[in-house]
């Protein structure tokens, strides 16, 4: 049995964002219940929305395929009054082809995984989107078998799935995971598109906070149920489908059969390949504005396919993916409160398609960038965040010079762009470490190794003891590293999820280094 707090006056009155946008108060405000960020996504939307789950087991997103067990075991409904089927298949693999299946055959599909699983899965995932699948895959990002096993997070698992295809949207907190399992659904099935909704794993999955559980009578509204018929929302699916088709379209269905998934030799494939772009994939970011948009309408959380907070007028911002915002974040109040820093933080929503122009906007005339990865990719240029974000400045660029649909970007507004690898493997990643990286960026310190920001190096890493590595000095810091025998709580501030930090508790960030409030 969940815990219930009801939320103050103040929480259901307004939210705001990061640079202080006052919202009024929502339809659907949320049901307080403290879960972990697994039970939140399984037992409180896909569990309630969904027709079947098909998946296999693999930690950390196990929780996930037990929880839609047990609901099916229980003979719970969804909120359409809906019987569900829960299916554990032989692997990874199997589970994928399974879910695609379930979903072209017109039903509303779920499948639960995390890194081997993902990559094992990874044949099944290029041809979903071309027999329109609207499945959701569940994510809580692992850390990949290299050099060792691990089963904590790491993005290097669905970095490998970056160009499949699927729509992906990432969460900085398991509040905003449970939220875009509903919002990626809706674009999932008005885009004709199959999405994966992602989570770090340990971080996020199995952070116990008290979140906001979606309303059944907010599902039903947002969502509508997955036989209704809908206005055919693009020229391309009115060309296949009419001026009307089913919410979840019947792909495979007996009464109206089609070839779906044939065989196609050098006369046609390309011509399936290419059409997908303008017809399919261009269209998906402004059904994802609108989505959020509706659904913070809705609710009163706003996301968007970008999060800033306090960028106004910053003159350097880290940019994340994942629960390392929220710690970032805190580094920030500190550096503006004590050191008087201009400074701010972007988390990238949306993943694929990726969001340039919003990006664009967002990091014009910055000083400098720094982009965080919980991965890194030796071999690359860069790390793949790192590259999506140097096409979009690179291409804005082009269009200062050369015109296009991009927002333009001048010699003089371009940013320096530093890049660190961080957390790989739930690697600690604490204060000294996001201070550290600020104050390399300002050539304030140096790499272990001697180089500097001054000499042109870029490249960075925390956490661990390497000839790259940096590391602040504050006070603070140095306190905190001297307090490690007296607090040994603190040891493990560094986890994201060990900062039980609510939305509206926001610790010092002297508090998150000397080891206050945490606990397993």
């Amino acid at each position: 049995m969940s815990n219930v707090i009801a939320p103050s006056d103040s929480e259901l009155k307004a939210t705001s964002n990061g640079n202080g946008v006052d919202r009024p108060k929502p339809k659907y405000p949320g049901v307080p219940v403290t879960c972990n960020g697994n039970q939140l996504v399984a037992q409180y939307v896909e569990t309630r929305v969904t027709d079947g789950g098909i998946f296999y087991p693999i930690t950390p997103s196990t929780e996930g395929g037990e929880i839609y067990q047990g609901s099916y075991a229980q003979g719970e409904l969804n909120v359409f009054g809906g019987s569900k089927i829960a299916i554990e298949c032989e692997g990874e693999h199997a589970a994928q082809g399974g879910a695609t299946a379930f979903a072209v055959a017109g039903k509303r599909a779920v499948n639960f995984t995390s890194g081997q699983g993902i990559v094992y899965a990874m044949e099944q995932y290029y041809h979903a989107p071309g027999k329109f699948s609207t499945m959701v895959l569940e994510v809580g990002a692992r850390a990949l078998t290299k050099h060792a096993l691990n089963v904590h997070c790491g993005h290097d698992d669905f970095y490998a799935a970056l160009d499949t295809g699927w729509t992906m949207l990432m969460a900085r907190d398991a509040q905003q995971a449970a939220d875009q399992a509903v919002i990626l659904r809706k674009v999932n099935e008005l885009t004709l598109n199959p999405g994966m909704n992602i989570q770090d794993g340990m971080l996020t999955t199995h952070s116990e906070r008290t979140y906001l559980a979606p309303e059944a009578d907010l599902l039903r509204e947002f969502l509508g149920a997955p036989e209704e018929m809908i206005d055919t929302p693009t020229p391309a699916q009115r060309e296949l489908f009419g001026p009307k088709r089913r919410r979840v379209p019947e792909m495979m269905d007996l009464k109206n059969p089609i070839l779906l998934g044939p065989v196609h030799n050098q006369e046609h494939h390309m011509n399936g390949v290419v059409a997908r772009r303008n017809n399919f994939n261009e269209p998906i970011l402004n059904f994802l504005i609108n989505a959020y948009e509706e659904f913070g309408n809705l609710t009163g959380r706003y996301y968007g396919l970008i999060s800033e907070y306090k960028t106004t007028a910053a003159e350097t911002v880290f940019v994340s993916l994942g629960c390392a915002a929220e710690n970032i974040e805190e580094a920030v109040d500190y550096l503006r409160e004590h050191r008087g820093a201009s400074v701010g933080s972007i988390h990238i929503n949306v993943i694929r398609p990726f969001p340039e122009a919003a990006v664009i906007t967002a990091l014009r005339g910055k000083k400098n960038v720094i982009i965080l990865e919980r991965t890194d990719e030796g071999l690359a240029g860069d790390n793949p965040l790192g590259r999506d974000i140097r096409t979009a400045l690179s291409k804005a660029l082009e269009a200062s010079k050369f015109g296009g649909d991009l927002p333009t970007l001048t010699p003089e507004q371009m940013p320096r762009i530093f890049r660190g690898a961080y957390g790989i493997g739930s690697r600690d990643f604490r204060p000294e470490h996001i201070l550290g990286a600020y104050e390399f960026a300002i050539a304030q310190t140096n790499r272990k190794d001697g180089k500097s920001a001054a000499d042109g190096t870029t490249y960075f890493v925390l956490g661990v003891d390497h000839p790259y590595s940096v590391i602040s000095k504050d006070p603070i810091a140095v306190a905190e590293q001297s307090h490690r025998g007296a607090f040994p709580l603190d040891r493990r501030l560094g986890h994201d999820h060990h900062r039980q930090k609510s939305r509206h508790d926001h610790r010092r960030f002297r508090q998150l280094a000397l080891g206050a409030g945490a606990s397993h």
